[in-house]
């Protein structure tokens, strides 16, 4: 069903969540920094935003290659002959 949306936007579904995944970075960001206003936040706020925003977006990149190793070695488990 969302793929019948997108498609009738024209929107590729890795835009998609190009924009989805810079948008939730951002909000984690300024939740992380604990502050109303980013322009007047003090420097350990916005460096903790920082090492949380980081911390977060390496987490996720592990997932990712976690995910992406794990289903090559299902692929390759599968496809062998006689297994």
């Amino acid at each position: 069903m969302l793929t019948g949306f997108l498609d009738a936007l024209k929107i590729e579904p890795v835009i998609l969540g190009l924009i989805t995944g810079a948008s939730v970075m951002g909000a984690l960001f300024a939740l992380a920094s604990a502050t109303t206003d980013i322009t007047t936040a003090r420097p350990e706020a916005v460096a903790t935003g920082l090492r949380i925003t980081f911390a977060v977006a390496a987490a996720l990149i592990v997932v990712a290659l976690a995910i992406s190793l794990g289903s090559r070695v299902l692929a390759t488990r599968h496809s062998r002959p006689g297994t």
